[in-house]
């Protein structure tokens, strides 16, 4: 991506800005790179990628563009690319994409502690109540960080927080699938009841989603509740092909994933 695309772009925003509206002061290099990330077109286009090269090159303080150049690489995979781009995003405006790193440390790299660093040092820099981070919130990411680490006990202390400070702002805060997740780790820890509870808290929230019937016929199996293991299982598998839905992800799998497999494994064993 080399500078003749600058001039040519900058050229034709010099002669829009004269035929325009007249400012008492030129325009700088700033406000054309504001102008090209503002018209850098579908993300990860050729288009989009030269715009915000040719903003940053211009305007290297600019940090929406370094974050926003970084997106197409960290869905190709090229985690070193995204990384190079999304780390000066951060080091320009950490209280605007530290928690962007986190995650995305946490979702597609795996790097748990690197992950976690982040969202902990964004957590001690932002002043809120609630803070989410992509689709969840913040102590969700914490404790898939910690599920990662092996440490089970210390992600269900982050899940509870998760769950609590979204109460605290109203029950339609709480993430799509925190009781969900909450009480597969209360599963694994064997605390059956416990794991019911959140299992129906889930459902009471939203009742087609197929990963929790199928969790929670997995914990009745572990009861020794075989009939209504398979019960549940069955209700699973009916949201899984036909009327609702399951947790996926386009570019990972996510935590405790299911499959139709997975279903179909459970549903012929019998007590």
């Amino acid at each position: 991506m080399g500078y003749p695309w600058i001039f040519c772009l900058s050229l034709c925003l010099v002669i829009a800005a004269c035929n325009g509206p007249k400012k008492a002061d030129p325009i700088t290099d700033c406000e054309l790179a504001e102008e090209l990330y503002e018209r850098h077109g579908r993300q990860g286009s050729h288009r989009s990628q030269i715009y915000l090269d040719s903003a940053i090159k211009l305007c290297p303080s600019l940090a929406k563009a370094w974050r926003e150049i970084s997106v197409p690489y960290l869905k190709r995979g090229d985690y070193a690319t995204w990384s190079h781009y999304m780390d000066r995003a951060v080091e320009l405006e950490p209280a605007h994409y530290l928690n962007v790193r986190g995650w995305c440390k946490i979702k597609f790299l795996h790097d748990y502690e690197g992950g976690l660093d982040d969202l902990l040092r964004y957590d001690q820099l932002i002043e809120s109540d609630l803070k989410i981070a992509g689709e969840y919130n913040l102590y969700t990411w914490m404790a898939f960080a910690k599920l990662g680490l092996g440490d089970s006990l210390a992600a269900l202390e982050y899940f509870n927080k998760s769950i609590e400070s979204a109460l605290a702002k109203g029950e339609e805060w709480i993430g799509q699938y925190d009781y969900l997740y909450r009480g597969i780790l209360k599963l694994e820890l064997k605390n059956y009841d416990g794991a019911m509870q959140d299992f129906d808290e889930q459902i009471r929230l939203y009742d087609k989603l197929a990963d929790v019937h199928y969790y929670k016929g997995l914990t009745w199996q572990r009861m020794g509740q075989g009939s209504k293991a398979q019960a549940a299982l069955r209700r699973a598998h009916q949201l899984f092909t036909d009327e609702g839905n399951h947790i996926s992800d386009p570019y990972v799998e996510m935590p405790w994933e299911i499959y139709l497999e997975d279903i179909d494994s459970l549903l012929s064993f019998r007590r």
